[in-house]
């Protein structure tokens, strides 16, 4: 059956990349339908009870930014679909709610969802969008830099550790990797280990190049986006680890350097 791609929209200015990776994602996996989401956050929400009083001129300010907001997205979506490569459906679902819970309901119903990177020290809409599709739905996501361009998977670098998460990153990787001219491993080493092709890789036959990079504390974020630039890496494939259970913003060194520097397209899954 063929898959379902979920794309999270937010801001307008990074709708047209957005979808774009959408499609290029459906091109890779076989996927046959795009469903563009957009939350509309109600005043209520966007306002503390300890800061601000929400009168009725302010809700309907907040309403009328959140319409403007809507309309501009719904804008950059049309312009989209008007030249949507044949074969693939396209749909809008534009829906008054929390994004968490309206993430973790349609993205469980999806085969792969595309989010927005969010920016440095915001956790709006498309950090909440990120956590929720990260730790709540059970599916790959595609973390997608505003400015990275939309076409990618042909040189892809798996952030590769021995350990369920990886795996799973690797496996909802697989029709990328395939379809890739290039396919490196970086792997972070110590001195007394001696590093070997993932057996997950060789059994499903992908080509890879090993690169080893030595574990120092608090720096293998950066070596590893270092290196697949050096390398010419299009995408990223990475397990996404988190600190606590119980706190999902916690997140683990090397998963937060990358949520917050890269920018290039990852493709993560916990």
């Amino acid at each position: 059956m063929p898959d379902v791609i979920l794309v999270v929209l937010d801001h307008p200015s990074a709708a047209g990349a957005m979808l774009g990776a959408a499609r290029q994602l459906a091109e890779l996996c076989g996927a046959a339908r795009i469903n563009a989401l957009l939350v509309r956050t109600p005043p209520e929400a966007m306002v503390s009870p300890s800061e601000e009083v929400l009168t009725a001129h302010r809700e309907t300010e907040l309403r009328d930014a959140e319409a403007d907001r809507a309309n501009a997205v719904r804008s950059a979506f049309d312009a989209w679909a008007a030249s949507a490569s044949s074969g693939i459906a396209a749909a809008w679902i534009d829906l008054d709610g929390s994004v968490e819970l309206l993430v973790e309901e349609r993205g469980r119903r999806a085969d792969y969802l595309v989010v927005e990177q969010p920016a440095q020290h915001d956790y709006g809409p498309s950090w909440q969008a990120l956590r929720s599709a990260l730790f709540t739905t059970d599916r790959p996501v595609l973390v997608v830099p505003v400015r990275s361009s939309a076409q990618f998977g042909r040189s892809v670098a798996i952030a590769w550790r021995d350990d369920e998460r990886a795996t799973k990153a690797v496996l909802s990787a697989l029709h990328c990797l395939k379809r890739g001219e290039r396919v490196f491993v970086l792997m972070g080493t110590r001195d007394d280990a001696t590093p070997r092709v993932p057996p997950i890789l060789a059994e499903h036959g992908i080509v890879v190049e090993l690169h080893t990079l030595p574990v120092r504390t608090g720096g293998l974020g950066a070596a590893l986006l270092a290196r697949a630039h050096e390398l010419g890496a299009d995408m990223l494939v990475l397990g996404a680890y988190q600190h606590s259970p119980l706190r999902e913003f916690l997140l683990g060194g090397v998963t937060r350097h990358m949520l917050t520097h890269a920018d290039l397209p990852m493709l993560l899954r916990h």
